[in-house]
């Protein structure tokens, strides 16, 4: 890559210089890893990007620029990271050349290729000390080892060669750590989305999220990306960051937050050593000044257009507000539809007066939300419509002077029971047609009252007969042939000797017998303190105190804090990390875990009857030990880095295997 517009450099004339010399550069270990470590940031995004950036290279080199290459991206089966092209491939020497070289390119004096700077191959040394590159060339393999050697100088190595048939081109794989998987394919994500064709990437387990494009022009697109969040320019393949700041001045900092990709000619901009930021050199500040206006005006023409297209007003708010929620307001300001009307996001139901949403019979109460007054001001916001809820409403409008409001209400909603309606209270018309922007308004005055007939309610009144269920007020049923009874007295209930309220009666007892299968939904029933002698002459009836005393009757209290002490200690982390690794444990250890293990634990059945067992009996559940935490401890006192190396299961895995032997 060679810049398209460069500064002009000064003459210098050596006239009656005696002796000069050039700069020098001595490659050594010191040399080379302030070079590698030090230029690249990301030492997982470098090499993905750079050995990415060779493969299209190669492509366009052999004339293949809409053949993909292929890229693997590590999985936890096989973690390793692979770019092979199908590129002219490389030479014996030429390989020797380049894998040894820092900043020696060959792509300087074209703009057909990315690469210019000459340490995209070495990129690998930025996050491991050994790679292989093979060469392909139609006839033969030859398989090449990149490493850094006893004093960290980086070496090549030819390791093998053999015949293979399989096409021209090169192919770069390094191993992958484990914990370092997701972030290479975090880093594949957003490397690829500068490629066109994209890479086929080989991973059964996992593909790369899509790119969506919420608007294209001439040069740019608008994305929604978890990778782009700020423009960026695209130079050939690469994405580099844009900083609108250093091109303009910014009034709007929303602008700096468009998810914009610009293409721009290979050679437009400098980039920086790494190739992660832009060299904002004078000549790249230039070209890009120049096209990222030009973008901007495209941009605003193009959503113009677009909110213009709309046939009525509401419609185009909606476009508008779909856009302004893409690329926040930065791009459009005071956007109008076609010229005519001011375009809105949002519709206060206090702009025109007051104003309710009515969308049942229920609702027919005009209650309007009003406008937050005082402190409430600061911390509420004021009630309104987005366009696409006001577009479905039927605006009725109910003027000053407008008498049976509701009665006429009641009247449209009868004749069109499917209609979702916005009522206004206003003093004109005219100032609903302006806010909401719409031209039909139903206006009350010209709708019939809808007269109801007077009905009165019969009210039923409890007799001394009269059962009702526990948790229904004032519902009377028939008197049933089964039932659990509590008597009360007003809002109380005797319960086990105790005066307790509705709620504690509820949450403490019955609902506790519900979900032990105990009653059913309509099963028990108040009984007044005038009903007391209706349980005598009725079997099938039940107090609730005999009912709770017979159902704890069987618990065994001692069986369950057994099986409890045995689930606290199966909850504790060491045994935990224990018990996945069993087959590594001295044979007692081993033994004592896979019998607690073994015992069962209490179900939530069980649960709920200790609990009951406690309410009703008024006692405590036992404190039994089993025994099982205090030889735990005893056995593991031996092994005194269990403890220290429980945080990393690599080495604990390793001490375990240290101590089976």
């Amino acid at each position: 890559m060679k810049m398209l517009n460069t500064a002009r450099a000064e003459d210098f004339h050596s006239a009656g210089i005696t002796e000069a010399r050039s700069f020098g550069f001595e490659m050594n270990a010191i040399a080379f890893h302030a070079v590698i470590d030090g230029i690249y940031s990301d030492k997982i995004l470098a090499p993905v990007r750079e050995y990415a950036t060779n493969a299209y290279d190669a492509h366009i080199a052999a004339g293949k620029a809409d053949v993909p290459f292929l890229l693997m991206a590590p999985s936890t089966f096989s973690p390793y990271f692979m770019v092979r092209d199908f590129g002219p491939g490389m030479d014996h020497d030429e390989v020797m050349q380049r894998a040894t070289t820092l900043f020696g390119s060959n792509k300087r004096d074209s703009n057909d290729q990315v690469g210019m700077l000459g340490l995209g191959m070495k990129s690998a040394f930025a996050y491991t000390k050994q790679y292989t590159i093979t060469c392909f060339d139609g006839v033969t393999k030859r398989e090449y080892v990149c490493f850094l050697d006893a004093g960290g100088t980086p070496t090549v190595s030819l390791a093998a060669e053999d015949l293979s048939n399989e096409p021209a081109g090169v192919m770069i794989k390094f191993p992958v750590q484990q914990g370092d998987i997701q972030r290479f394919r975090t880093a594949i994500e957003r490397v690829t989305i500068g490629f066109h064709p994209m890479p086929n990437v080989l991973n059964d387990q996992w593909t790369p999220a899509t790119l969506t494009t919420l608007m294209t022009g001439t040069n740019y697109r608008i994305v929604n990306s978890a990778h782009i969040k700020s423009p960026h320019i695209r130079q050939g393949c690469v994405l580099y960051p844009l900083d609108i700041t250093q091109l303009v001045q910014v009034d709007d900092y929303d602008e700096v937050k468009i998810p914009i990709i610009i293409d721009v000619p290979i050679g437009t901009a400098s980039v920086s050593t790494s190739r992660e930021q832009l060299g904002y050199d004078e000549p790249t500040k230039d070209n890009l000044r120049l096209i990222w206006q030009q973008v901007r005006q495209d941009i605003r023409k193009e959503l113009q257009a677009t909110l213009d297209e709309p046939d009525n007003y509401l419609d185009a708010c909606v476009k508008y507000r779909e856009l302004s929620n893409r690329l926040g307001k930065a791009m459009i300001k005071s956007p109008q539809w076609r010229g005519q009307r001011t375009l809105r996001t949002s519709f206060s139901y206090l702009g025109a007066g007051r104003a309710a949403v009515l969308k049942s019979w229920d609702d027919i109460q005009f209650s309007p939300p009003r406008q937050p007054t005082g402190r409430a001001r600061y911390y509420q916001t004021a009630p309104s419509l987005t366009p696409e809820e006001l577009k479905p409403l039927t605006v009725i409008w109910e003027a000053e002077d407008c008498r049976f409001a509701k009665d006429r209400v009641r009247m449209f909603r009868s004749e069109n029971e499917d209609a979702d309606i916005l009522w206004v209270k206003a003093d004109k018309k005219e100032q609903i047609v302006e806010h909401y922007g719409i031209e039909t308004i139903v206006d009350l005055r010209d709708l019939e009252r809808l007269k109801l007939p007077r009905t009165t309610r019969p009210r039923a009144a409890l007799t001394k007969q009269d059962i009702r269920y526990f948790d229904r007020f004032r519902n009377i049923v028939k008197e049933p042939e089964k039932a659990v009874y509590v008597f009360s007295e007003a809002n109380n209930y005797a319960v086990l000797g105790h005066v307790l309220d509705y709620d504690q009666v509820h949450d403490r007892y019955i609902k506790r017998l519900r979900n032990l299968d105990v009653i059913d939904d309509h099963h028990v029933i108040v009984l007044m303190k005038n009903q007391r002698n209706l349980p005598k002459d009725r079997p099938g009836w039940v107090h609730l105190d005999d009912l709770l005393r017979d159902t704890v009757a069987g618990f065994n209290a001692k069986a369950h804090a057994v099986k409890t002490d045995v689930s606290q200690f199966r909850q504790e982390r060491m045994v935990n990390l224990l018990r996945n690794k069993l087959e590594l444990l001295p044979k007692r250890l081993r033994d004592l875990l896979t019998k607690a293990a073994s015992m069962p634990a209490n179900t939530y059945q069980e649960c709920l009857m200790a609990q009951l067992w406690v309410d009703v009996t008024g006692k405590t559940l036992p404190e039994v030990s089993t025994d099982f935490s205090r030889r735990f401890t005893k056995l593991t006192t031996g092994y005194p880095l269990l403890h220290v190396l429980a945080n990393n299961d690599e080495h604990l895995t390793h001490y375990l295997k240290l101590i089976a032997r």
